[in-house]
């Protein structure tokens, strides 16, 4: 495992933000053969409840965008301030320039200010908080904006394996050197040979989307249909890893820490579903009061943006008005993992903020832009 233990780097602000269209899984029977019966089994193993999907057109970017400015204007944030723009991110508006140039321009960061993605998903989070203590500690940056989202929603195919369990969210947080001690610890791994566990078949280079692919449609005998330009996931694949890895993971970080669970006000647990989080937090050692999948119940499974969600949903008053000693702990795709121990001490948390995006162009808007852009003439 990769270890770190930092001593300067301070979270001071947490914010998230949800698109304001809300699906229930009560309306999903489709996915069940219509059977009540198997829904409200479902909905007791795994947890389904509710989530939030973005509408057409609307991109991670668009949803990060929303949290960042959420966050820089709720903690009164001068952008000229930022030193570092760290975007963890798996699906870009474009292959190249990198979605934090977007974010760039349109939060108004100055010229000095580096910006860069990282391709990274439900393990994204910690590894984005340890590659900006990793940069705030050696003094490279004394301010990080560290965004964190995805809207899984677009790529989960017709099938209960994957549709019901996606949720889209963005978020934001920042990171500020301290001279004050402010210790927090990590452990991450990862191991590729379980990479084809939880992809995408076509969306890059090896297979590109063409239209034998987007007619090719796979029905596993299952009553699942699936497509190769749309998310494939191995659910006993990726159950059987994170039951394997995951504890053991959070048990390395208390142990380099040298701290037990009791020493934890709460386990943030990547929100995969009800039946995982409860089965990891319960391996790792931890109460039941300690963890909790409400978050994956409320909002889905929200990928890349779950751990910051999960303390904005859970977390709020907590953090704001107090102390928290948090283990965070991101497990997925990759395969790759990592925990943190962190102090959220009276930091600014906005919650988790519904966000009415119906300014985002359609289509045939966005075509002829570039056409427009091509051709030299006006953009809007």
């Amino acid at each position: 495992m990769t270890t770190s233990h930092f001593q300067h780097a301070k979270i001071t602000g947490i914010s998230a933000v949800v698109p304001d269209y809300k699906k229930s899984i009560d309306d999903e029977i489709e996915y069940f053969q219509q059977d009540r019966k198997k829904l409200e089994r479902a909905k007791k193993m795994v947890g389904f409840g509710t989530r939030y999907v973005a509408p057409k057109g609307c991109t991670t970017v668009d949803l990060c965008q929303s949290a960042a400015l959420l966050l820089l204007q709720g903690m009164n944030i001068n952008v000229q301030d930022i030193d570092a723009l760290v975007f963890m991110i798996q699906k870009p508006d474009f292959s190249h320039p990198g979605s934090s140039s977007l974010v760039h321009k349109f939060l108004g960061l100055p010229t000095t200010c580096a910006a860069f993605d990282v391709n990274q998903g439900c393990a994204g989070y910690v590894y984005g908080l340890w590659l900006s203590s990793s940069l705030i500690e050696s003094k490279a940056c004394k301010k990080i904006l560290l965004l964190a989202g995805d809207n899984p929603s677009t790529t989960t195919g017709t099938n209960r394996i994957t549709e019901p369990v996606f949720g889209d969210a963005g978020t934001a947080t920042l990171i500020e050197y301290t001279q004050e001690e402010c210790s927090s610890y990590f452990s991450l791994g990862a191991d590729g040979k379980g990479y084809d566990s939880l992809l995408v078949p076509s969306s890059g280079e090896r297979l590109p989307v063409d239209r034998d692919i987007l007619d090719l449609s796979i029905d596993d005998g299952k009553g699942n249909l699936w497509k190769l330009n749309q998310c494939f996931m191995n659910g006993m694949d990726i159950f059987h890893f994170t039951l394997s890895i995951v504890p053991e993971n959070i048990k390395e970080v208390l142990q380099l820490a040298s701290l037990t669970q009791e020493s934890i006000d709460f386990l943030v647990l990547h929100q995969a579903n009800k039946q995982i989080v409860e089965t990891v937090g319960m391996k790792s050692g931890f109460s039941s009061k300690q963890y909790s999948s409400e978050t994956f119940s409320t909002y889905g499974n929200q990928s890349t943006a779950s751990v910051p969600s999960c303390i904005c949903h859970l977390l709020k008053d907590k953090v704001s008005q107090g102390k928290q000693k948090l283990l965070l702990s991101g497990f997925g795709i990759g395969l790759s993992w990592g925990s943190c121990i962190v102090d959220l001490n009276h930091i600014y948390c906005s919650g988790i903020a519904l966000q009415k995006f119906d300014s985002i162009r359609s289509r045939e808007e966005e075509i002829q832009h570039w056409i427009n852009k091509i051709l030299g003439k006006s953009n809007s």
